[in-house]
């Protein structure tokens, strides 16, 4: 017998030799990395061993594996079909989950250089897998990144439930004093129906607020805003006069289109509001004159442009007469091309409602 043969035997387990064994247990089939090590007698590893797989099963309880989750949760529950009454239905106008726009992550993994075994995840989520330019940084333990997934997309929905509007996120435009300027349509450009009626007069209104400023003492006291002085109103007046009066009365060219300027930067300027125009370029001007009165530019990335693809049948000049409740009615050209001119502006104080 050669030593190597003898060392073997001197250290392998043999019912005659060795009182007790050495069992390995993984508790767990689908972690095979996962492996325990009991010994003892074998009445002992009986009973310890069922005492350990109790401990074990009560240590997982709260566990969640996270790839069976996402799975889950990147199709939106599927597996879940019974939803009665639910905003978050699968199918439907409003689904809650839309392939080009499912959540996505991409984990962080470490360089093949490390050879320390972290005990946690860092990932890279992203909410809508079509918008590259919006990402989150989650790490923790398998749990710790659901929770924190949960959270921030109920944080960052648009939905009304349990969620932090986009709206309401912004800061308010109610209740603040405004400047709102009126346009009438010039006499030269009012269409006439048919038969040689003129149709209504085209009107529109642009409203600016007056931001940082106030007419509540209660406000002003806690800092919140300056207190509106007649300083203020006379040099308000003097640029509206200049923009929209000087040298002549501004024309507003109304028509189909439609411009919008929003966004957290229009907001803290005072102003989020549309414009129905025939070019981009006209809406433009309407909103950079508005803010000048404040002596603010505007945001190049607030300005969003629409049109429909067939005005002439979205918005016919002369829209055909119908029939309601036994009587015939005159249907109103709706975005009809009009030029509206400035006719006066005037100053909202909500104190003095």
């Amino acid at each position: 017998m050669t030593w190597e043969d003898k060392l073997k035997e001197a250290i392998s387990p043999t019912t005659n030799k060795w009182p007790y064994r050495v069992v390995q247990v993984k508790p767990n089939k689908k972690k095979d990395e996962e492996i325990y090590t009991l010994s003892g007698r074998e009445e002992d590893i009986a009973a310890n061993g069922s005492l350990f797989l109790a401990l074990y099963d009560l240590a997982n309880q709260e566990k969640i594996d996270f790839n069976e989750w996402w799975e889950q949760w990147e199709n939106g529950f599927p597996l879940l079909s019974q939803r009665i009454e639910s905003n978050y239905e699968l199918t439907g106008l409003k689904q809650w989950r839309q392939s080009e726009s499912r959540p996505r992550y991409r984990e962080w993994l470490s360089s093949s250089t490390v050879t320390k075994k972290f005990s946690y995840r860092t990932i890279e989520y992203w909410r809508d897998r079509s918008n590259e330019t919006e990402s989150v940084i989650f790490s923790g333990t398998d749990s710790q990144l659901i929770n924190q997934i949960i959270q921030f997309e109920w944080q960052n929905s648009g939905s009304e439930i349990g969620s932090i509007s986009g709206k309401n996120s912004k800061p308010s435009l109610k209740g603040w004093p405004a400047i709102i300027l009126t346009f009438l349509e010039a006499n030269e450009t009012i269409r006439r129906k048919p038969t040689g009626v003129p149709h209504s007069r085209a009107r529109g209104k642009k409203t600016i607020r007056c931001s940082g400023y106030s007419d509540d003492v209660e406000l002003v006291q806690r800092g919140l805003a300056k207190l509106i002085g007649k300083g203020d109103i006379r040099r308000w007046a003097t640029k509206v006069r200049d923009e929209f009066a000087s040298p002549d009365l501004y024309r507003w060219q109304k028509g189909p289109k439609c411009l919008s300027y929003s966004g957290m930067i229009a907001r803290l300027q005072g102003i989020e509001s549309y414009a129905l125009v025939r070019t981009p370029e006209q809406g433009k001007d309407i909103f950079t004159k508005l803010l000048k009165i404040f002596d603010f530019t505007p945001d190049p990335t607030g300005f969003k442009y629409s049109a429909n693809e067939a005005p002439e049948l979205a918005f016919p000049a002369n829209p055909p007469d119908f029939e309601l409740l036994g009587k015939q009615w005159e249907a109103e050209a709706e975005r009809p091309n009009a030029t509206l001119i400035f006719d006066n502006a005037c100053l909202f104080l909500p104190k003095l409602r």
